[in-house]
């Protein structure tokens, strides 16, 4: 059962590129956008029963959490698999559902009808539809098994440090700075994107900023 101390914590710095917030499951189809966002990016937490302002209101969470299965299972291809925990505070509880990082990326929503899909990815606290060079990478499973090693971690650090001394980077300088081919580049500026410390400024997402 996770502690209420932690979901204070997770109000107070609000949705990001892995936490989202919902007051109730009322369409599998539409969370199915949700589930695949994350699990085609770096995972993520849906935490059902609070509001958008942040107020715990509490929920059936059996209901909810047999809307988030159907979602998994009928509205995502790939299914996804889901983990919970409840979180109980005043007689009330609020159902968290964790999505994994999936390792057969890419995951794709069924809509409603299930007449069509579409592929969505986590970005800040938004679920997009990606540039087509994001999703040429994830059709191509390039997004799929990254080591992040500690070396992987210590050049985020270096590229935060500089993006806040300059307005932003594009692939080839980045390439370049970290003698990388370019394929490889763009691998780890868009996993850090999914990571949620940059944001993409062009439709082809070759220029960064931070998030």
């Amino acid at each position: 059962m996770t502690d209420y101390r932690t979901l204070q914590r997770w109000i107070e710095e609000g949705e990001n590129a892995q936490l989202d917030f919902k007051t109730t499951i009322n369409s599998p189809a539409k969370i199915a956008k949700s589930l695949v966002a994350f699990a085609n990016s770096r995972g993520g937490k849906i935490v059902v029963g609070i509001e958008d302002k942040g107020f715990f209101i509490g929920v059936d969470v059996e209901g909810e959490k047999y809307e988030l299965e159907k979602a998994g299972r009928d509205f995502c291809t790939p299914q996804i698999e889901l983990t919970y925990k409840k979180l109980q505070h005043q007689g009330k509880f609020a159902l968290v559902a964790e999505v994994p990082e999936s390792k057969i990326k890419p995951h794709y929503a069924i809509n409603k009808k299930k007449t069509g899909q579409q592929l969505y990815i986590r970005v800040a606290d938004e679920c997009i539809v990606p540039s087509l060079s994001i999703k040429k990478m994830l059709e191509n499973g390039e997004l799929n098994f990254i080591i992040r090693t500690a070396q992987y971690h210590h050049t985020r650090k270096d590229l935060v440090q500089y993006l806040r001394k300059n307005k932003s980077i594009d692939l080839k300088k980045f390439a370049e700075w970290q003698r990388l081919d370019e394929k490889n580049a763009h691998r780890m500026l868009v996993d850090y994107m999914l990571e949620g410390y940059l944001k993409n400024t062009n439709i082809q997402a070759t220029e960064f900023r931070l998030a």
